[in-house]
């Protein structure tokens, strides 16, 4: 009795300290901020609150390397383009006031394996990174039409891409679970935050990296230093990239299969590759899960969940391969507000352009379709 009483109090003790670990990054973070903001309180949904309550008709987008699927989108800082990785190695550019393909990046002669990642720059105006699971790196000059560099980390499947909020830094993770940061202006890489080395006899904590391959990656939009990484191995972590080693904080649960991580202020929305209960929204301070979100899955199918994004007005989007589409929801009411259908494919990524206005979702044979929240 008393050694299991022992445990339960080291537990306690221990996510104690994880939980002053997080508050501490919190704060520390909003001290630090290098471009001044305005720090308002965490808003959660409110009563009676304006909200987007209809989607326009999707417009399907066909794109000439559809067949080979698409695994990755994301909206340049304007909304104006829409890139989409592809299985096959290749980025395409979509106009997305058109609707038409726009330019096509190859990074070779030689076909690769799939873009699991793509993101514009921040703040680089043009500069594009795209990343591929054979573990390569490649950044585009959009004007120049070309690579101005290419970065390979061995061994390793990458899976996930992000760019920090001032654009100084961007970080991968991947297959081998180390998450590792490079130097926006060079290109350098300049820490690896390891995962934890089991034959080496490390010990797995809350505070340790990751047990399982990572499959998602997202910076904070507003807190410089802040960035959260799921994987398979049902967490997600909360990590300070001044920090040297050791996560600040953790969500416990979520089975992350895809760019499935979102957060906005103090709320981090998940989606999972499970049944039921897939989409989960989080309480970032206090790392508890404050609201299952009813996700409309088929009692046969499931709910299955690879990717998920926070959209304008308290409304959130999410995909994946239980129902061949992807969903609009309200938070606060549940209320469903629109669905793009995939023709009997899954969904493998959605996106929302800033302002969280327009929307995307894209799968196993292309299937991109863009639509707007009114």
């Amino acid at each position: 009795g008393r050694r299991r009483g022992g445990a339960e109090g080291l537990r306690g003790v221990r996510s104690s300290m994880a939980q002053r670990r997080l508050a501490e990054a919190l704060q520390l973070s909003q001290e630090l901020v290098i471009v001044e903001c305005c720090q308002e309180p965490a808003k959660w949904v409110e009563e009676g609150s304006c909200f987007p309550t209809s989607l326009t008709a999707p417009h399907r987008v066909s794109l000439r390397k559809d067949s080979h699927g698409i695994y990755s989108l994301s909206f340049a800082p304007d909304g104006g383009q829409l890139a989409a990785g592809f299985g096959n190695g290749s980025v395409q550019l979509v106009d997305t006031v058109t609707g038409l393909p726009g330019l096509s990046l190859f990074p070779g002669p030689h076909v690769r394996h799939a873009i699991t990642a793509v993101s514009f720059h921040r703040l680089k105006a043009g500069v594009l990174l795209a990343a591929g699971a054979d573990g390569t790196i490649s950044i585009y000059s959009l004007p120049s039409q070309s690579p101005v560099a290419s970065l390979t980390e061995k061994e390793n499947e990458i899976n996930a891409l992000d760019v920090c909020r001032d654009g100084s830094a961007f970080a991968t993770a991947g297959k081998d679970r180390h998450i590792r940061l490079y130097d926006s202006h060079t290109n350098q890489l300049f820490h690896i935050m390891e995962a934890p080395d089991f034959m080496a006899g490390d010990e797995f904590l809350p505070h340790s990296g990751h047990s399982r391959r990572i499959f998602a990656l997202c910076f904070h939009p507003t807190e410089l230093h802040l960035f959260l990484t799921g994987g398979w191995d049902n967490s997600v972590k909360v990590w300070d990239k001044r920090v040297k080693k050791g996560a600040q904080g953790m969500l416990n649960g979520p089975h992350i299969c895809g760019p499935g991580i979102d957060v906005k202020g103090d709320q981090v929305l998940t989606g999972s590759w499970v049944p039921r209960r897939a989409l989960q929204l989080w309480d970032l301070r206090t790392t508890r899960m404050w609201q299952n979100l009813p996700f409309p899955g088929s009692p046969t199918q499931g709910e299955f969940l690879y990717s998920a994004r926070f959209c304008a007005g308290d409304v959130v989007m999410a995909g994946g391969s239980g129902t061949c589409g992807a969903s609009l929801l309200h938070v606060g009411t549940g209320q469903m507000i629109g669905e793009i259908h995939l023709p009997n494919k899954p969904v493998h990524v959605v996106a929302s352009a800033p302002g969280g206005q327009l929307v995307a979702a894209a799968g196993a044979g292309g299937n991109l379709h863009l639509a707007e929240l009114n």
